[in-house]
C-alpha cells in the first residue's frame, strides 16, 4: 500500500487526474522491468519497490509530482523526446497531458511545476531549426511566456519552492561540455545569474532543496569517467561534494523536508553488478543505501520526490 500524507494548500490541479497523494517517504522512479519501462513507487524507508502505477503507455520516464503530491506528469518513450502525459498518483486516468505541441516543440525535456501557480509548466523544448527554448506553459497546452536565458543550450529546469527563481544548467554552444548551473527569477525579464565555475567539467541536474538555501546538483569531468553529485548554497558559495565520482552518480532529487536526496547511479549494488538502480542517502552525503534491493529491474530515468 502508498502511504499518504495531507495535501498541501494547493489541492488538486483543475483539469488533470487526481488521487491520495503520495506520502512524504515515496520516490516516484523509472524502472525498466520484464522489457517495458513504467513508473513505479519506491518506499525510501523500506527499499521496497512498490505496484507500478503505468501500464497504459510505453517508455514512461521523467516524472514530476504536483505540488500536493495526488497528480503525476511524465515524459513517455524517453527522457528527452516523446510526448507528455498525465496519471493521477496511483495511475488511474493515464492519458495525454494536452493535444498538440507548444510552438514548434518538436523534442520535450523533463519540465517543472510551479509549486504556487499549479497551473503552469516550466518547459525546454527543441525546436525544428535546433533551438532551446524555455517556456512557461500552461498544464492546458499554451505557451504563457518564453523566458530568454541567453544561451544556445538550457535543460534541467527546475523551480524554487517559492515559485520565484527557476534554476538549470546552460551552455553557448551545444556538444562542447562546460556547462554550468544558473538561477533566473522565473517572470522573465532579468538576466541568469552563474552559480558554478565546473572548469573543463560539466554541471547539470540542478535542483533547489525545499527551503531554496542550497542547489544539489551533477559534475562530470572532461572525458566522463563517473560523476558526483555536488551541494552548494544558492548563491554560488561553499561548495561541498557529496560523493566522490568513483561511479555515475546523477538526477539528484531532494525529499520533500529536505533531510535528503535521492539518486540515480551505477555504483556496485547488494548483488555485486553495477546496474543502474536509485539510491537514498543523507542530505550532508552520508549513510548511502540503495532502493530496490533485490528487486527485478534497472533504473530508467531521473526520480521524483520533493518538487520541481
Amino acid at each position: 500500500m502508498i502511504s499518504s500524507v495531507a495535501g498541501t494548500a494547493s489541492g488538486p490541479v483543475p483539469g488533470l487526474p487526481h488521487s491520495q497523494p503520495l506520502g512524504g517517504q515515496i520516490v516516484m522512479g523509472s524502472r525498466t522491468a520484464d522489457g517495458t519501462t513504467d513508473l513505479y513507487p519506491i518506499d525510501t524507508g523500506t527499499g521496497q519497490v512498490l505496484k507500478r502505477v503505468t501500464a497504459g503507455a510505453s517508455g514512461a520516464q521523467s516524472p514530476i509530482l504536483s505540488p500536493d503530491r495526488g497528480s503525476i506528469v511524465y515524459v513517455q518513450a524517453s527522457s528527452i523526446a516523446g510526448t507528455l502525459r498525465t496519471s493521477a498518483a496511483d495511475g488511474t486516468g493515464d492519458r495525454a497531458l494536452f493535444e498538440g505541441r507548444p510552438n514548434d516543440c518538436q523534442t520535450y525535456f523533463r519540465p517543472a511545476w510551479n509549486p504556487i501557480d499549479q497551473t503552469e509548466l516550466a518547459l525546454v523544448c527543441v525546436t525544428t531549426s535546433g533551438s532551446y527554448v524555455l517556456s512557461l506553459i500552461s498544464t492546458a497546452g499554451g505557451v504563457r511566456s518564453v523566458i530568454d536565458t541567453g544561451f544556445a543550450v538550457v535543460n534541467d529546469v527546475a523551480y524554487s519552492r517559492d515559485g520565484a527563481t527557476l534554476t538549470y544548467w546552460a551552455a553557448d554552444s551545444a556538444g562542447t561540455g562546460g556547462g554550468s548551473i544558473y538561477t533566473q527569477p522565473a517572470e522573465g525579464g532579468q538576466p541568469p545569474t552563474k552559480i558554478s565555475d565546473p572548469g573543463d567539467a560539466t554541471d547539470s541536474n540542478p535542483m533547489f532543496s525545499p527551503d531554496a538555501t542550497r542547489i544539489v546538483f551533477r559534475r562530470t569531468p572532461a572525458g566522463d569517467t563517473g560523476s558526483q553529485l555536488v551541494l552548494v548554497d544558492a548563491d554560488g558559495s561553499n561548495l561541498q561534494p557529496l560523493t566522490n565520482g568513483s561511479a555515475t552518480d546523477q538526477d539528484p532529487v531532494w525529499s520533500p523536508d529536505g533531510t535528503q536526496i535521492a539518486f540515480r547511479s551505477n555504483r556496485t549494488g547488494i548483488d555485486g553488478s553495477s546496474k543502474s538502480r536509485f539510491w537514498v542517502m543523507a542530505a550532508d552525503g552520508t549513510g548511502i543505501t540503495e532502493l530496490g534491493a533485490g528487486s527485478a529491474g534497472v533504473a530508467a530515468g531521473p526520480p521524483a520526490w520533493g518538487h520541481r
